[in-house]
């Protein structure tokens, strides 16, 4: 059974982990403009039918939250989670960071 609770809680596919050694020592750019990016960021703007979308990947969920909420949200505003819910569970202060962050 697999669990979707966060992105660290379950290991890697076999495939993925076979990639993984298969493209062990191939020298790419740094984090989103190597080849496997690039190639993602054309099969999403495929996929959503927009040629000139601009896609930016993000090194992990807490960063990526963070990023919306802060972009979203005004200094007054706020999210609202069941206790279950990962934003509240597993993300430990970094969401109210942003009130410090972004206070005048």
């Amino acid at each position: 059974m697999y669990n979707f609770k966060n992105d660290y809680s379950e290991g890697a596919h076999p495939l993925i982990l076979q990639k993984l050694i298969d493209t062990n020592f191939v020298q790419q750019q740094g984090y989103g403009e190597d080849e496997y990016s690039i190639e993602a960021k054309h099969i999403l703007k495929n996929k959503i039918n927009n040629p000139e979308a601009k896609i930016f990947f993000l090194s992990g969920g807490t960063q990526t939250n963070l990023t919306v909420i802060a972009s979203l949200l005004r200094i007054h505003e706020a999210v609202i989670s069941a206790r279950t819910g990962h934003i509240y569970a597993n993300e430990t202060g970094a969401i109210e960071l942003l009130a410090i962050e972004l206070s005048p």
